[in-house]
C-alpha cells in the first residue's frame, strides 16, 4: 500500500517526533522503527541517525557524570 504525502506526514509528525529522542533499544522506538519499515515508503535512514545521535550524547553525558562522581570520591 502506498502512503499519500499527507498520511506520511502525519506518521512522521506524530510518531517520529514523538519518539525521536528514545534510544535505539526503547521499545518505542523499536516498535516505530518495525512500523515505518513495514510501509516500505517512508525513509527510516533520516530517523536512524537521529536515534543514533541522541544515543551517543546520552552516553557521552553519562560517561561524564559517572566520571565527576569517581572524581569526587577520589577527593
Amino acid at each position: 500500500m502506498e502512503l499519500t504525502k499527507d498520511e506520511m506526514a502525519i506518521i512522521s509528525n506524530v510518531g517520529f517526533e514523538s519518539f525521536k529522542s528514545s534510544l535505539p533499544t526503547y521499545s518505542e522506538a523499536i516498535a516505530l522503527r518495525y512500523l515505518a519499515e513495514s510501509f516500505g515508503s517512508i525513509p527510516t535512514e533520516h530517523y536512524k541517525k537521529e536515534q543514533k545521535a541522541t544515543a551517543n550524547i546520552r552516553i557521552s553525558r553519562q560517561k561524564e557524570r559517572v566520571n565527576k562522581l569517581k572524581d569526587s570520591i577520589k577527593l
